[in-house]
């Protein structure tokens, strides 16, 4: 990524971002202006973690739209392929990537659900913007494998997640919760469907994973680690929609406490389980007698004061 330069856009191009989300009367979070505090997030992101890589950035944008975040990207130097199933608006970035005489985006239209490692190559960095809750089950998991092999780097995800689940998904033998979100009517034809432009390109139900169901469903795809944006500000961002940074790294092997080392996330909660268990047993041990409970709680009060009762 280069310069901090701001670049002066075209008036065509500033309204075509100015208009970005309103197509259902801005029924959508930052739909229009708002939509800033969004694009600066993620390039505060991409500055802060990956501007000081060697050589040029290539980046993924999936589900582009009007392509804001791929010109943004490209503006700043990146190397930049911009992809959405829906030509209407992606037409129009195109047109503005034209006009702002961009050789370093290109757009393509193409179901993400269909971008392979195998089609498109690995990217440094991927963009998974406003996609990941119009996905059903298992394509919202096949996708983020897709997105894992393309990855070298990192992958940032701005999505909707379910906050009261009830459904229960099983997929490579793990059990991810979250609720069902209705896309369109089951009987709408295709045609149909195809032209709402802010709903899923065809499947009539998505899956909103929970929060705590995504972060597991990027480790076991593989990410190293996760974490989540909350700076820059989004002021008045949905309690429901996060930032996420999945990370692409190698495990790290620990040598001060290497039980931990080749241990599934499930191994060792239930290692962490058992440990806690036993010193919870202790502790109530402790506590059995009317003495014991007395040492108890008086420690709890003493303990952050630097003192403790050993003996009553």
């Amino acid at each position: 990524m280069g310069s901090e330069a701001e670049h002066h856009l075209d008036p065509a191009t500033l309204e075509l971002f100015e208009n970005k989300g309103l197509e259902q009367g801005g029924a959508v979070a930052y739909a229009g202006k708002a939509n800033a505090v969004k694009v600066r997030r993620v390039s505060q992101i991409l500055c802060d973690l990956v501007s000081s890589q060697a050589g040029k950035l290539r980046i993924l944008d999936l589900a582009c739209g009007e392509g804001v975040y791929a010109i943004e990207t490209a503006l700043r130097g990146a190397e930049v392929l911009a992809v959405d199933a829906r030509n209407e608006r992606m037409s129009e970035g195109a047109r503005a990537a034209e006009r702002l005489q961009l050789t370093s985006v290109r757009f393509e239209q193409k179901d993400v659900r269909e971008v392979k490692a195998s089609s498109h190559g690995e990217f440094d960095v991927i963009l998974f913007l406003g996609i990941l809750y119009h996905l059903d089950a298992p394509d919202v998991f096949r996708v983020l494998e897709n997105i894992h092999a393309m990855c070298r780097r990192m992958v940032i995800i701005d999505t909707h997640v379910c906050l009261t689940p009830w459904k229960e998904v099983t997929y490579n033998g793990h059990v991810y919760t979250g609720s069902m979100y209705r896309e369109h009517a089951d009987r709408d034809l295709e045609s149909v469907r195809r032209t709402r432009l802010l709903a899923s390109i065809d499947n009539t139900l998505s899956f909103w994973l929970t929060k705590k169901s995504l972060i597991e469903l990027l480790i076991a795809t593989g990410f190293s680690s996760v974490f989540e944006c909350h700076a820059p500000l989004e002021p008045l961002k949905p309690s429901d929609r996060i930032t996420l940074i999945a990370m692409k790294g190698a495990p790290v092997r620990i040598s001060t406490y290497p039980w931990i080392n080749d241990m599934s996330a499930e191994e060792i909660e239930r290692t962490l389980r058992l440990l806690g268990g036993v010193k919870d047993a202790q502790q109530a041990a402790g506590a059995g007698s009317k003495r014991g409970w007395i040492r108890h709680v008086v420690n709890r009060m003493l303990r952050p004061l630097g003192c403790e009762i050993i003996r009553v």
